[in-house]
């Protein structure tokens, strides 16, 4: 299992190291990253994993459509990976409390982008929405209004520059629509801070009780999560965004420093990320 672990993590530093940041892009400025024999978008890691945004089959897919692999094509790997959470109780001071154990269960495959194979033509591809004028999104909108509706969350419109969860207030504060450059970078904002909403203890639990301080390991890791979670969301709206992020070397240096040093980051916050994601559009998973 280490081995899976540090292919993925030397993955993504190889991409960080080029100066791309694989949870914004590209699959998110793009378009998406699907299965040619389903339609269905890969896991949030895969899609990290996989630079190029199209259609991926296996050599077998490839063969029962009737193509061909094209001489000289690379295969990508990614990995099948199932978290099994273990329930374990702990006493400390006459007090018992339950605390969750995340294992993966991995098996890795390889697949061909489409372009790689003849006789082959994308089977589920859509343009991603272009930016508009900072307009209301109402795919955005209305995932949002049911989940903050859900949750008794208030989100609070402040020309300030600052944008925040606040556990103990359950309010998401950002600047309003017109402030940013972008609609899409709007809700890129709105859902990384919805995304710190799902780790309250009445929520998914990731939070401990005091606040994580600002440059902490535990800190990074759910900015992770968060990022993740924005960029998973906009994904899945088809909403297209040039994030900043991509072109702000202090910001690709810290994840690189933060991923480097714990080969496992990058699986674990990729999982809860796609938790959170499916739990603010009230998704139900296996």
């Amino acid at each position: 299992m280490n081995s899976i672990y540090e292919q993925v993590t030397n993955a993504i530093i190889n991409q960080l190291e080029q100066g791309i940041v694989p949870w914004c892009k590209p699959w998110v400025c793009n378009g998406q990253i699907l299965s040619y024999a389903t339609g269905k978008q890969y896991s949030l890691l895969n899609r990290m994993l996989l630079t190029e945004p199209g259609e991926y089959a296996s050599f077998l897919e490839v063969q029962k459509a009737g193509g061909r692999i094209r001489k000289g094509a690379k295969a990508s790997r990614i990995y099948f990976c199932k978290p099994l959470v273990k329930e374990f109780e702990i006493e400390k001071d006459g007090v018992i409390t339950k605390e969750e154990k995340i294992t993966f269960i991995f098996k890795a495959y390889c697949v061909f982008h489409i372009s790689s194979c003849t006789d082959l033509k994308p089977r589920w591809q859509k343009e991603p929405k272009k930016e508009s004028e900072n307009k209301i999104d109402e795919n955005a909108e209305r995932i949002v209004q049911n989940y903050i509706g859900r949750e008794n969350i208030n989100i609070t419109h402040k020309a300030e520059d600052i944008a925040f969860f606040s556990p103990s207030r359950n309010m998401v504060q950002l600047p309003p629509i017109n402030m940013f450059k972008s609609s899409n970078s709007y809700y890129e904002t709105l859902f990384h801070e919805l995304g710190h909403s799902t780790g309250t203890p009445n929520r998914l639990n990731r939070f401990t009780d005091a606040p994580e301080p600002f440059g902490s390991a535990s800190y990074s890791k759910e900015e992770l999560v968060a990022e993740m979670v924005a960029s998973f969301a906009l994904a899945q709206l088809g909403l297209d965004t040039k994030t900043t992020h991509n072109s702000n070397a202090a910001y690709i240096k810290n994840w690189l420093e933060h991923i480097r040093g714990n080969a496992q980051l990058v699986i674990n916050a990729a999982s809860k990320a796609e938790k959170a994601a499916n739990f603010i559009m009230g998704v139900k998973t296996e």
